[in-house]
């Protein structure tokens, strides 16, 4: 359902998974557009209205690549006509409408998948493997940052839907780094936010292009840098244990462990070796696919289509093996919350900051 840029990235991710998913239909209300992306990747059946759809199609899944705003309304519709969903980043846009999506889906018998993609990154998953095997010990901090260059930001126009109200952007890009102190320390309960940055788009938004937040989760804390307009992009996760730290490039897809050894006198040295080598590995490792992509000699290397591919590939194991997805409805729900939290205390920052100007 939705037709926009981000169902070339999904359509990719279901061709790889060609062996157990037939994709039957593509439905957008702009049925030029549907149609098209119909021709481009030989998909059966087109259509401009939902309902049609799933009464014709029956489909078992929808992806639902819509605006955040109707992520809810859509969700309920193809849940009601008895298929799962699987939902774009944020799940919903409050915790209520989470909470009634999810209290449907529990009552068909149902299952929910939740694109957070950043938490299917190779190097990330290294990270995953690493506190499994319980090398980095009861994990303490969790540091984010996710900063995008967006070169329309100052000149505009601000017509995306993220541009139109202050706490937008945080819903359209936020889960992308909130996913991971959820994934990894549990549900937010307290936030602190500072933004800044500020100034007035051409819609008239007011708008801040950095918001540095302190995240308090059920089992451990978390900071988290999100940045817009600057002229670099970096994502990255540093997470300190209590017997070893890591460092995760996602934006280069590379995994460091750094650990106590039995080297007394030795750690840095041993650890740097063996990590220099790791990143050495991965990094020629990056560059040959990026090449033979690039050479047409197979597919493009996108880091969004490795951790979308794996996303979707396993939302689709878990309901071949009748499982509850890895990030389903309650683990989007608890991003949702925590983009609701981060949002209410960057407001918070702001009115005790501006009422101590008045008071000046």
């Amino acid at each position: 359902m939705g037709a926009g840029e981000i169902s070339s990235t999904h359509i990719t991710a279901l061709k790889a998974l060609a062996d157990c998913v037939d994709v039957v239909a593509v439905c957008d209300l702009d049925l030029a557009k549907a149609r098209a992306f119909q021709q481009q990747n030989g998909i059966p059946a087109v259509f401009a209205s939902l309902g049609a759809m799933l009464e014709e199609t029956r489909p078992n899944v929808v992806h639902v690549l819509l605006p955040p705003p109707v992520h809810a309304s859509a969700s309920e519709t193809c849940l009601s006509a008895g298929s799962h969903v699987f939902v774009e980043k944020p799940f919903c846009l409050s915790l209520e409408e989470c909470h009634h999506v999810r209290a449907l889906a529990k009552r068909e018998g149902l299952q929910i998948g939740v694109n957070h993609n950043l938490t299917f990154m190779p190097s990330f998953l290294a990270l995953l493997d690493a506190i499994r095997f319980c090398r980095l010990g009861t994990l303490e901090q969790v540091q984010v940052i996710f900063t995008i260059p967006m070169p329309s930001l100052g000149s505009g126009p601000h017509t995306q839907w993220m541009f139109s109200a202050t706490e937008r952007l945080l819903f359209e890009l936020g889960p992308h780094p909130l996913s991971i102190p959820c994934r990894l320390l549990g549900r937010v309960t307290r936030a602190s936010t500072a933004v800044s940055g500020e100034m007035k788009l051409s819609n008239g938004t007011r708008f801040f292009s950095n918001w540095q937040t302190s995240l308090v989760c059920e089992r451990g804390n978390a900071q988290c840098t999100l940045a817009v307009g600057s002229g670099y992009f970096a994502a990255a996760v540093h997470v300190i244990g209590q017997d070893a730290e890591a460092l995760v490039d996602l934006r280069r897809n590379t995994f460091q462990l750094i650990e106590k050894t039995r080297y007394l006198r030795a750690d840095d040295m041993v650890n740097g070796w063996t990590n220099a080598y790791g990143l050495v590995r991965r990094s020629l490792s990056n560059f040959k696919a990026y090449a033979m992509g690039a050479a047409g000699l197979c597919p493009p290397y996108l880091q969004q289509n490795l951790s979308v591919n794996a996303s979707i590939a396993a939302f689709y194991r878990a309901l071949a093996a009748g499982r509850t997805p890895r990030i389903d409805g309650a683990e989007g729900t608890a991003v949702v919350e925590a983009c609701e939290m981060v949002a209410d205390s960057a407001f918070a920052f702001l009115t005790n900051q501006e009422g101590r100007v008045v008071a000046g």
